[in-house]
């Protein structure tokens, strides 16, 4: 069901991205370098949207998607991840923990679909800190096998 949520969260930031790009008449993600050509706050088809540092927070519906983007790589902490989880009326169901959650993210970077993005320490400071979050791999393979998955359930389900 992980797999299913993170399409949603994918396919909702694509699709967002897609906006930007449409209303800005730009030929690249405009999110890969925020700020330039476009406003870094507003709105767009009832999403409201701000960027930040290395990303962005897009809400619609009380929904929030927040992410950060590393040239047109999708990036996002299990923190950002289960913040969508909680303001999305059909997910926040599933009283998923962050244990859950986790054990869940690192099956799918076992399977390929999701990779660690690792920033060890800050240049120019004493901090010793490792951050680590997850990028998105492939997501043309994880949509196929979303679609298959989610039309195997419909056809069992009458």
């Amino acid at each position: 069901m992980i797999q299913e949520v993170l399409a949603d969260y994918v396919n909702f930031i694509r699709e967002f991205e897609t906006l930007l790009i449409d209303k800005y008449k730009m030929d690249v993600n405009p999110c890969s370098f925020s700020g330039l050509g476009f406003e870094r706050k507003g709105t767009i088809n009832g999403i409201e949207y701000w960027f930040h540092g290395a990303g962005c927070t897009a809400e619609k519906d009380g929904i929030i998607y927040e992410y950060d983007i590393w040239v047109n790589e999708i990036k996002f902490s299990q923190w950002k991840f289960s913040e969508f989880i909680r303001t999305h009326p059909d997910y926040q169901k599933l009283n998923y923990s962050a244990d859950y959650i986790e054990y869940e993210l690192y099956k799918l970077i076992e399977k390929g679909i999701l990779g660690w993005y690792i920033v060890e320490g800050i240049e120019g400071t004493p901090f010793g800190c490792v951050f680590k979050s997850y990028r998105v791999l492939q997501e043309q393979s994880f949509y196929l096998n979303c679609s298959k998955n989610k039309s195997h359930h419909e056809n069992q389900n009458p």
